[in-house]
């Protein structure tokens, strides 16, 4: 028996352990898996996961390729709700009208192929003045003051053959313009003239009579810019 002893006791010793181990290796085994399984869907990850709980081994999940699936429709619908929303908003109509005139008393609508003239303005500056004239888009609660931050902004481009030396490579540039805007009794709206300044060291004579390109935009407060382009023909007047 005293011999016999220290064999039980080692066989006791040895039983505990594989017990031990065995139990070890059956924690470790399923702490893993959720560990597993709770990071890959704090990860976000759609990827069918066999041995976690509520996968596809048993049975209680979606099917194979679900998630996936799942995940691509919901990215194609917000893909296309942006679009729609992005095509929406570059493709929404402009509100109203307008079109450019000349003159700085009586006001002469301008169109495609008309004269525009050059005249002489205070302290001998040579321009072209352009009010314009429009409707239905949005002026501010008091129209005649140019200082309104919700009054319409104008920008212009004109281009003359073999004058286009100014800012951004045309005859003139002209951006964020205000103008004072005046409700006529037909409900249409007038502006103020816009001076377009001849850019300084050009001979007016070497302008008379040459074609010249306007690019003008209205853009009102809050709303779709409204654009136009036409061809006139530059004129020189001796006599106001």
């Amino acid at each position: 028996m005293r011999r016999a002893a220290p064999f039980l006791t080692l066989l006791a010793s040895s039983l505990v352990l594989v017990f031990m181990r065995t139990w070890v290796e059956i924690f470790m085994e399923r702490w893993w898996n959720r560990a597993s399984c709770s990071a890959l869907i704090v990860a976000g990850l759609s990827v069918p996961l066999a041995g976690c709980d509520g996968g596809v081994g048993d049975g209680s999940g979606p099917g194979p390729g679900s998630g996936s699936d799942s995940d691509s429709d919901s990215n194609s619908s917000l893909s296309a709700t942006s679009t729609s929303i992005e095509t929406e908003s570059e493709t929404e109509s402009p509100i109203g009208w307008f079109e450019v005139g000349w003159g700085e008393d009586d006001y002469t609508p301008v169109a495609d192929g008309d004269p525009f003239p050059i005249v002489r303005g205070g302290q001998g500056a040579q321009m072209f003045p352009m009010p314009l004239r429009g409707a239905e888009f949005y002026l501010p609660g008091d129209p005649t003051s140019w200082m309104d931050e919700t009054g319409p902004l104008v920008d212009l481009e004109m281009d003359v053959e073999g004058y286009n030396t100014g800012l951004q490579g045309h005859f003139k540039y002209i951006a964020n313009y205000t103008l004072d805007w005046v409700v006529l009794d037909d409900g249409t709206y007038q502006s103020s003239w816009m001076p377009i300044i001849v850019p300084d060291g050009i001979d007016t004579d070497e302008l008379d009579g040459l074609p010249a390109h306007l690019w003008v935009r209205l853009r009102p407060y809050e709303q779709p810019a409204l654009e136009l382009e036409l061809d006139v023909v530059i004129t020189v007047l001796t006599e106001r």
